[in-house]
C-alpha cells in the first residue's frame, strides 16, 4: 500500500473512532456507575455472553436468508456486512443502513441489488411481526383485564395482514382514491410491500418460519439479559413477563415511526416495568442499560466491522496495478 492510501486508511479510522466515541459517550451519559461497581463479575459475564449470543443469532438469521436465496457467503462476511450496516443507522442523521447493506452485500458477496433489497425487506417484516405477535399475547399476560377476545382479534388481524402482503398483488392492496389522497405515504408503503413480496417469492416457507424462530430467540435472549440485570438489584419479574414487556416496547417504538423508537420505546418499557412492581428509579436505570446494549453494542461492533471492510477494500484497491 502506498503512502497516500495509508493516509486515507488512517483518516477513515480516525473519523470513525471519533464518531463512535462521541456516540457511546452520549449513550453512557445516564448510566449509574455506582450500580455497575457493585455488580458481581459472574453476572456481568453472563450478561455479556447473552449479548454476544443475540448478535450470533441475528447473524445466523441473515446468513440463513442469504443462503436459501442461492448465495454462499461465509458467516464472517455476513457478520461484517450486518454489523457495519447497523452502525450506519446510529451515526448518520438519516436511515442509510438498508441501502448500505444492499451495497455491501453486492460488493462483498456478489448479491444483486434487487435480491439484497428483497431479503432485507423480508427480514424487516419478520422483525416487525414477531415482536408484534408476542406483544399481543404479552398485553393479555400483563393486563388480564384485556380479555382473550381482544387478543384473538388482534392476532387474526396480524395474520390476515401477513396473508394480504404475501398473496395479494400490490396494485390491489390500496384503492386509487387512497393513493391520490396520500401519494407519498402510499408510494413508500406499496414499494415496501412489493419488496417483501419479491423476497417471499424467493424463499421457501420453512426459511421464513426459521427466521421467525431465530427472531423469537433474539427477543428471549434480550428478556433474559434484562432479567439478569434486574436480579442484581431487586427481586426480578419472571422472564416471561419481561419477554412481554420487551416485545410491547419494541412494537410501540416501531409504530411510532421514530428512528430506533427513541423515547417511545424507553418510556413504554419503564411504564411496563413499573406495572411489574419494579421501583421506578430501577426501571429508569434498566431502560438506560437496555439503550446501552441497543444501539450501543451494535454501534461498537459496527464501527470495528466498518474499519475491517474499509481497510480491506482500500488495501485491495491500493494493490491493484495502475494503468
Amino acid at each position: 500500500m502506498n503512502r497516500r492510501s495509508s493516509i486515507i486508511v488512517i483518516a477513515v479510522i480516525t473519523v470513525l473512532v471519533v464518531i463512535s466515541a462521541a456516540s457511546l459517550a452520549f449513550l453512557l451519559r445516564d448510566v449509574d456507575w455506582d450500580l455497575i461497581r457493585h455488580t458481581g463479575g459472574n453476572a456481568l459475564v453472563l450478561i455479556l455472553s447473552l449479548t454476544v449470543l443475540g448478535t450470533a443469532l441475528y447473524t445466523l438469521l441473515v446468513y440463513l436468508l442469504i443462503r436459501v436465496s442461492g448465495h454462499s457467503p461465509t458467516l464472517w462476511q455476513t457478520y461484517l456486512v450486518l454489523t457495519a450496516s447497523l452502525s450506519a443507522n446510529y451515526i448518520t442523521p438519516i436511515k442509510v443502513g438498508i441501502p448500505l447493506r444492499v451495497f455491501l452485500c453486492y460488493q462483498s458477496m456478489g448479491i444483486p441489488f434487487s435480491t439484497g433489497t428483497a431479503l432485507i425487506a423480508v427480514e424487516a417484516l419478520v422483525g416487525i411481526l414477531v415482536p408484534a405477535l408476542v406483544a399481543v399475547l404479552g398485553i393479555t399476560y400483563l393486563f388480564p383485564s384485556v380479555g382473550p377476545t381482544s387478543t384473538v382479534l388482534l392476532i387474526a388481524a396480524l395474520l390476515a395482514g401477513v396473508v394480504l402482503v404475501w398473496r395479494v398483488p400490490v396494485n390491489r392492496i390500496l384503492s386509487p382514491q387512497m393513493r391520490l389522497r396520500f401519494p407519498h405515504i402510499t408510494r413508500r408503503a406499496l414499494h415496501f410491500i412489493e419488496q417483501v413480496q419479491a423476497g417471499l417469492h424467493r424463499l421457501p416457507v420453512w426459511a421464513v418460519l426459521a427466521a421467525a424462530i431465530l427472531d423469537l430467540l433474539m427477543l428471549t435472549v434480550e428478556a433474559l439479559r434484562m432479567w439478569l440485570v434486574l436480579r442484581l438489584f431487586c427481586p426480578a419479574p419472571s422472564p416471561l413477563a419481561l419477554l412481554a414487556a420487551v416485545s410491547v416496547s419494541l412494537t410501540a417504538g416501531t409504530i411510532s415511526l421514530i428512528p430506533m423508537g427513541l423515547g417511545v420505546r424507553d418510556a413504554s418499557l419503564v411504564l411496563l416495568l413499573t406495572q411489574l412492581d419494579v421501583p421506578q428509579a430501577l426501571a429508569l436505570s434498566t431502560a438506560v442499560i437496555q439503550r446501552l446494549f441497543s444501539p450501543g453494542w451494535p454501534l461498537l461492533l459496527g464501527i470495528i466491522s466498518a474499519n475491517i471492510l474499509g481497510v480491506s477494500e482500500l488495501t485491495k484497491r491500493a494493490s491493484m496495478p495502475r494503468e
